[in-house]
């Protein structure tokens, strides 16, 4: 009776523990966020954006960013490249990529702040770029004086 008992209670246990495990969460809207952190700018305080993906500029900024399947992808670029504004939002469709557009990611970083911003204050801007890897999510944020509130509601997405 004893022996049968504990088989229950270790299967109860066991069932318990499966309820419980890690699901596959969804990735919330990237769009919306976008589209929320753009329009909380007000619209004197919002940059010209160029949506990369709908003018084929993908690859001119973020060479290779073309040879990876993503279920969402938002890139918003500044009009003028005086301007301290980027947004890369996307969302891998295979965890096995997501260090690899991790790593373009970086380099957009990296050539920007080496001198493609070409401004000091846009160079500075991109200094304080924010490279964020959440489940199969890569997001380039790049967002001049709002760059802290871009961060902060975008990590909220994740909670």
């Amino acid at each position: 009776m004893k022996k049968l008992l504990a088989l229950v209670l270790a299967l109860t246990l066991l069932l318990a523990l499966t309820a419980c495990g890690k699901k596959d969460a969804e990735a919330p809207d990237l769009a919306a966020y976008y589209a929320n952190f753009e329009a909380s700018l007000g619209a004197d305080n919002t940059p010209m954006v160029i949506d990369a993906n709908e003018e084929g500029f993908v690859d001119q900024f973020y060479p290779g960013l073309s040879d990876y399947s993503f279920k969402q992808s938002v890139i918003k670029l500044a009009a003028m490249n005086s301007v301290v504004y980027e947004f890369a939002l996307l969302e891998c469709e295979k965890e096995e990529d997501v260090e690899a557009v991790k790593g373009i990611l970086q380099t957009r970083i990296d050539n920007q702040v080496s001198g493609g911003a070409f401004y000091p204050e846009t160079i500075e801007g991109w200094q304080k770029a924010e490279l964020i890897v959440n489940g199969n999510v890569v997001a380039l944020i790049v967002a001049g004086g709002s760059q802290a509130d871009a961060v902060t509601a975008f990590n909220a997405l994740f909670k």
